[in-house]
């Protein structure tokens, strides 16, 4: 028989673990009028900044199917241990692609919850201005998780579920009433570490086609950060400091959260080498514990600027080794990133019109 697809329990069923209720109230404004216009400049740009991501991209580009996104075994986690050593090639292949496979998942889960989560703000947020900027970037983060998982599926060929502490976090955000909270989260946290980590990925990377994906991406990604502080910033000034508190203890139990999803649980233990073993390694590995910290170099800046920065935030960030991120010019580095971006998109175009010409003298010498 089938299944009645109108009855919340079959539809979380259906979703399996990932299903998580949603909190809050959705608004619908009256007042049409204008009131911000940073904020309306910010979805002009979210406007004319669309892209297709099935043109943008060169799909047809082969990948190494050893290293499909041609990162170095700094990123192995395990690379460099004994256990490493006793690897023959054909298993360090298989380690690189499922470590590729891995952090492109947890990419791609991260935008999908991105989706879930500015869709939410959408709804709660009770201003017209930022209703319509949400908007664009809902389709920002659907264009996001379709290259995500066209890469994963014709690049790599293995995915991973959900880490537990994303998956948790997933469900505390969306279930929090208050639209603050999960703006807090998305907009600010989750939106800050992926930035970090698509530049990782853009700048380490020697894959042309995973370098320009990330690069796009980051180009998007600046106004959805820019959004969180125009939102937040004067929300905060307004708060007591019961509510800053309650709000910095959210923020720092997130960022703990965020920080221990990059050990790769799942992956170790599907591949079998010695989980435990493969989990302490990676825990401790240097480059892995540098490659943590990093990830924090723009939340810091954003903490900081929205104005979430008293005590138990800094305290939290001190513990974690990533407070000395609060001096960076997080302005400068996300005109360098649409710099980047920019430069890329320039090459992609000529290599093109280079390729069309060469094919098209072809066609005229035969």
């Amino acid at each position: 028989m089938d299944r009645d697809l109108t009855q919340p329990d079959v539809l979380a069923d259906l979703a399996g673990p990932w299903a998580a209720p949603i909190g809050g109230t959705a608004l619908f404004t009256r007042d049409y009028d204008s009131h911000n216009e940073q904020m309306l400049r910010l979805y002009a740009k979210g406007k004319q900044h669309q892209w297709d991501a099935e043109v943008r991209l060169d799909w047809s580009r082969e990948v190494d199917p050893d290293n499909p996104v041609g990162m170095s075994d700094a990123f192995v986690w395990i690379a460099g241990s004994p256990l490493w050593d006793r690897l023959p090639e054909r298993e360090r292949v298989e380690v690189r692609r499922h470590t590729a496979a891995w952090t492109y998942s947890q990419l791609l889960h991260g935008e999908q919850l991105s989706l879930i989560g500015v869709a939410k703000i959408a709804q709660t947020l009770p201003r017209l201005d930022d209703k319509l900027f949400a908007a664009t970037q809902i389709m920002d983060e659907a264009r996001h998780t379709e290259a995500f998982n066209r890469y994963i599926t014709t690049k790599i060929g293995v995915r991973y579920g959900m880490t537990e502490s994303l998956g948790a976090l997933f469900a505390g955000i969306l279930a929090e009433s208050r639209w603050d909270f999960t703006a807090l989260a998305v907009q600010v946290l989750i939106e800050n570490l992926g930035l970090a980590a698509f530049g990782i990925q853009r700048d380490r990377s020697s894959e042309p086609l995973a370098r320009t994906l990330n690069a796009y991406i980051m180009q998007d990604e600046a106004r959805h950060v820019a959004f969180g502080r125009l939102l937040l910033r004067p929300f905060y000034r307004e708060l007591s400091t019961v509510e800053l508190k309650e709000r910095e203890a959210f923020a720092v139990e997130a960022c703990w959260a965020l920080r221990d999803r990059f050990i790769g649980e799942e992956m170790w233990h599907a591949l079998d080498y010695g989980a435990e073993e493969c989990i302490k390694l990676a825990r401790e590995s240097p480059a892995q514990r540098e490659f943590r910290r990093r990830l924090f170099m723009r939340v810091v800046p954003a903490l900081e600027d929205i104005g979430l920065f008293g005590p138990t935030v800094r305290d939290g960030l001190s513990k974690m080794g990533v407070l000395g991120f609060s001096g960076i010019d997080d302005d400068a580095t996300r005109a360098a990133d649409d710099r980047i971006a920019q430069e890329l998109d320039r090459r992609e175009a000529t290599a093109r019109r280079q390729e069309i010409e060469a094919t098209a003298e072809v066609g005229r010498s035969i």
